[in-house]
This record gives C-alpha cells, sequence and structure tokens, in this order.
C-alpha cells in the first residue's frame, strides 16, 4: 500500500475533488468535482441556497479527503506489520492499538430516495426561478432563507422522531 501525504492531499483538496484524486479515489473525486461545478453554475438562480451547498460540499470534501489519508495511513502501517513484525508476525492488532488510532471507519451512504427527492427539489426549484422569476424576487425579499432553514429542521426533526430506534449498545433494556 502506498502512503500518500497528509499535507500534499491538504494542499490538493483546497481544489474540490482534486484531493481525492491524488488518493486514488478517481469516482468520488470527480463526483466532487461535478458537485461543485453545478453549484457554482446554479448560485446566480438560487445565491442562498448553492452558495451554502458550496460551502457545505467544500468543507466536506477537504474533511473527507483528510481523514481517508489517516486511514491510508493507519492500513500501510497495519500491513507493514503485519509483513516484517517478528513479535506480532501475522495477528491483528489489540483493542488498545485500535483504540489508539481512533478504531474502524464507519461505512455511511445516503439513501437513493433522498438522493432523487433533492434532485426532484432542486428541479423545482430552478423551473420556478425560470418560470416565474417575479415569485423568487418576491420570495427573496421575504426571508426564503429562514422559511428553508425552518422546514429543513422541521423535516430533520420528523425523521429523528419518526426512525425506527437502534438498540445495539444502548443500554436501555
Amino acid at each position: 500500500m502506498i502512503k500518500k501525504s497528509k499535507i500534499l492531499t491538504f494542499m490538493f483538496a483546497i481544489i474540490p475533488g482534486v484531493g481525492h484524486l491524488y488518493l486514488n479515489f478517481t469516482k468520488q473525486g470527480l463526483q466532487i468535482m461535478i458537485g461543485t461545478c453545478a453549484c457554482i453554475i446554479f448560485i446566480p438562480s438560487i445565491p442562498l441556497v448553492f452558495s451554502f451547498a458550496l460551502a457545505i460540499l467544500w468543507f466536506y470534501q477537504m474533511f473527507d479527503a483528510l481523514q481517508k489519508a489517516a486511514w491510508m495511513k493507519a492500513a500501510a502501517a497495519e500491513h507493514e506489520r503485519m509483513m516484517m513484525g517478528q513479535e506480532t508476525f501475522g495477528y491483528p492488532w489489540t483493542a488498545q492499538d485500535w483504540m489508539t488510532l481512533g478504531g474502524y471507519q464507519k461505512e455511511t451512504t445516503l439513501s437513493p430516495v433522498w438522493i432523487g427527492a433533492g434532485c426532484i427539489l432542486f428541479g423545482v426549484m430552478v423551473l420556478l426561478t425560470t418560470i416565474f422569476p417575479d415569485l423568487w424576487h418576491w420570495l427573496l425579499k421575504g426571508n426564503v432563507a429562514s422559511v428553508l432553514l425552518a422546514v429543513a429542521l422541521i423535516g430533520y426533526g420528523l425523521r429523528i422522531l419518526f426512525k425506527k430506534p437502534d438498540h445495539k449498545g444502548s443500554g436501555i433494556l
């Protein structure tokens, strides 16, 4: 496994997607680049939403690239220890070793339903901006950002309330 420099990863990640390309996560790097370009293209139509989305995407990709570089370094250290270590040849690390490294990375995936709903929502917003430009100017004067934030918070709260509880390790009998 090739060790990648965290400093170079940080420097490349300043440009969205390039840090992932440096770490050989080509598909994710290209997806981030496309998302960034889409946000930049749509900023003139709905500036409050797409400029906020661009900022979130930029910070996320920076954090994710640095996390991936750290995990690649830990995996390379594990590989080297497994191959070259005399006292623990072939045995996995102890629990204490993994606690120092922060444990295994948890894989999180976004449901295709949420992606589809988001695409439909943004498509409707762009369509309304194109067909009824006066409506959007009126909404922008009336604090539409506060309304969108309130709707997002209410939706997230409802999602948390109606989500099935995960009883693994919660300590509740």
